[in-house]
C-alpha cells in the first residue's frame, strides 16, 4: 500500500511538472504577444497582457518548484 501511495504521489508530481511547463511556455508566448502589442501603440492592452502573461509564469514556475520539492521529499524518506 505505501508503495501505491508513493507511486500515485510521483504520478501527480510529473503531471504538476508538465502542467506547469505547457502554462510556463503559454504565458511566455503571451507575454511576447504583449511587446508586440507596444510596438502597435496598445500600450493599455499591451501592459495587461504582459503583466497578465508574467503572473501566470511566476505561479506555473511555483507549482513546478513545489512538485520538485514534494519528489526530494519523497527520496529523502524513502532513503531513511
Amino acid at each position: 500500500m505505501k508503495q501505491q501511495i508513493k507511486e500515485e504521489l510521483l504520478r501527480q508530481a510529473k503531471l504538476t511538472f508538465n502542467v506547469a511547463l505547457c502554462v510556463s511556455a503559454a504565458s511566455a508566448m503571451m507575454t511576447l504577444f504583449g511587446v508586440g502589442l507596444i510596438y502597435f501603440n496598445k500600450v493599455s492592452e499591451a501592459s495587461l497582457t504582459a503583466g497578465g502573461g508574467a503572473l501566470a509564469t511566476m505561479t506555473s514556475l511555483n507549482l513546478a518548484k513545489q512538485a520538485k520539492d514534494e519528489l526530494c521529499e519523497m527520496i529523502e524518506e524513502d532513503e531513511d
